[in-house]
């Protein structure tokens, strides 16, 4: 029993990761250090320079990037089938657990899911704010900015 909390647990960080890493945050912030891991297994734990990480590796950016996300599905793919599960019904679940802990964290503060949704939307946009403010542009601006660089990923 204690196994299964622990890949639980692991599941559910994993999704939290790979969620977080295709936000708009984590787009920014992945290109603007000089610190490169030579390992990606490490790179979601600090800022990485994906250009000078890509030049280690010998790929361009889009390789890199292309290499990530088939290394993220595999890994979705074998913890669906180390479940019995497929791999949308695994997203399922993971999303099923990402509502009852919103559920959890809405009670906990006294407040409905759609009351906390908007004030973590609020904080999104504090962060855009202050993000664009610190590149000298608009909010707008960034945001397209944000929107040309998910378009190029595709």
């Amino acid at each position: 029993m204690k196994m299964k909390k622990k890949v639980a647990a692991t599941t559910l960080g994993a999704v939290f990761a790979l969620a977080s890493f295709s936000s708009v945050f984590a787009a920014e912030t992945t290109t603007q250090t000089t610190h490169p891991s030579k390992d990606f297994r490490f790179a979601h734990h600090q800022k990485v320079n994906l250009e000078e990480l890509a030049k280690q590796k010998g790929v361009t950016v889009d390789e890199l990037k292309a290499q990530f996300q088939k290394e993220r599905e595999a890994k979705l793919e074998e913890l669906a089938k180390q479940k019995g599960v497929t791999v949308d019904e695994l997203k399922a679940q993971f999303q099923k657990e990402r509502e009852a802990k919103l559920e959890e964290l809405a009670k906990q503060k006294g407040v409905t899911v759609d009351e906390l949704k908007a004030q973590f939307q609020k904080e999104r946009e504090a962060k855009l704010e202050e993000l664009a403010k610190q590149k000298g542009v608009t909010v707008d601006e960034l945001k397209a900015q944000f929107q040309k660089h998910h378009q190029g990923k595709s």
